[in-house]
């Protein structure tokens, strides 16, 4: 629980160390341009996979979702050619029902939901055309992510279940590209697209409840503890806004 808590704190430590040095070095020359965005978007052909603490990995069904975000940063005048972001995003894809294992009339199967919030440091670069400005950028940071599933299993036609959670920070990176398209002076347009990757999410992954045949045990704190590790990876389509001050 403390490196999901301190982790994410580490990129907005890092960026305004950045930031800090970049003003002190450019303060005589007042070339620095501050800005704030918000953007949403969609994330398409997600990919995910399981891997219990067996070493037998699955591949999941996880759903496509919008995007939120928030970011906050300084570009270097006079071509506006090189930024550095801070950035907040949240997502919250389902994991569809699907079964991982099948022998006969046994199974095992989970479906649920998994919670990202991702905080990054974008490294971005921009072609300094006078309106409509390509860019391509760097992001690197920390995913806290919360997942919820229910497993079940069928053994010789007596069911098993259990509502299972895992919670972590891990490092997260992506790769993001697009044009800025200036609509005043100050105000430009973002469309663009990313790939976001969490990887290696792993964890304790606790069993709040197990039942047996319709018989549950509820664990409370002292949560039954496995290991397990959660990949994901995802293209995103965005679309926001960025103000310049």
């Amino acid at each position: 629980m403390k490196n999901t808590v301190l982790f994410p704190l580490f990129p907005v430590f890092v960026f305004f160390v950045l930031i800090s040095g970049f003003n002190t070095a450019l303060a005589q020359d007042e070339t620095t341009l501050w800005y704030a965005g918000v953007f949403g978007g969609y994330a398409l052909n997600p990919e995910a996979s399981w891997e219990d603490d067996e070493n037998v990995t699955y591949d999941l069904d996880i759903e496509k979702t919008y995007v939120f975000g928030a970011k906050f940063g300084v570009s270097f005048l006079p071509t506006d050619y090189f930024s550095c972001e801070f950035e907040y995003s949240y997502f919250n894809p389902d994991v569809d029902r699907a079964i991982l294992a099948r022998a006969g009339d046994d199974y095992s199967a989970i479906e649920g939901e998994v919670k990202f919030h991702n905080f990054m440091i974008n490294l971005i670069a921009r072609y300094p055309a006078p309106r409509i400005r390509p860019y391509l950028g760097l992001g690197l940071g920390g995913s806290c992510f919360d997942l919820s599933v229910t497993s079940t299993q069928s053994i010789d036609g007596i069911v098993y279940s259990g509502r299972n959670s895992a919670d972590d920070a891990v490092f997260a990176w992506q790769l993001l590209f697009g044009i800025d398209i200036d609509l005043t002076d100050t105000l430009s347009l973002d469309i663009g697209y990313r790939y976001f990757d969490a990887s290696s999410l792993d964890d304790d992954y606790h069993y709040d409840v197990y039942c047996y045949n319709g018989d549950c045990h509820i664990y409370g704190d002292n949560n039954y503890d496995d290991d397990a590790t959660f990949d994901y990876n995802t293209g995103m389509f965005t679309i926001g806004f960025r103000q310049r001050f």
